[in-house]
């Protein structure tokens, strides 16, 4: 009885680490589909993460995109940076969804840019696929 119980503890923990670990992924993943040189199988490996029924939502700038439309946004954001990276500051972890917070760090055309403050998103999941990114910022 007393494993049964521990493993009912273990299962949760094991499925939010997964997910951090996704988290992680896509944030690496997309992250290198921006960068010179990225190639047709960096924006794969992004899409490999994703869900087909997969929402991108930017309410600030009214974007509710498809999963086709996120990977055609990578496609034509592919390679416009010297270097981008992404540190997450923050993460809070739920049942299918981690939160971040993070800034991000640009050089474009030699011009480096660091965001002035923390930015905010949210990834749901579903089946061990990212089914939703939502940008707060």
């Amino acid at each position: 009885m007393h494993k049964f119980l521990f493993l009912l503890f273990l299962v949760p923990s094991l499925s939010i680490a997964s997910e951090i670990d996704l988290v992680d992924q896509f944030i690496k993943l997309s992250d290198a589909t921006k960068v010179k040189g990225a190639t047709q199988n960096d924006i794969n490996a992004v899409a490999d993460l994703l869900s087909t029924q997969m929402r991108y939502q930017h309410p600030n700038y009214n974007a509710d995109l498809s999963k086709a439309e996120f990977i055609d946004g990578l496609i034509r954001y592919m390679g416009a940076a010297e270097s981008l990276a992404t540190n997450v500051t923050n993460r809070i972890a739920g049942v299918n969804a981690v939160t971040i917070a993070y800034v991000s760090t640009t050089t474009i055309n030699g011009k480096t840019e660091v965001d002035p403050k923390p930015l905010m998103r949210l990834i749901e999941f579903s089946e061990g696929k990212i089914v939703l990114v939502k940008e707060y910022w």
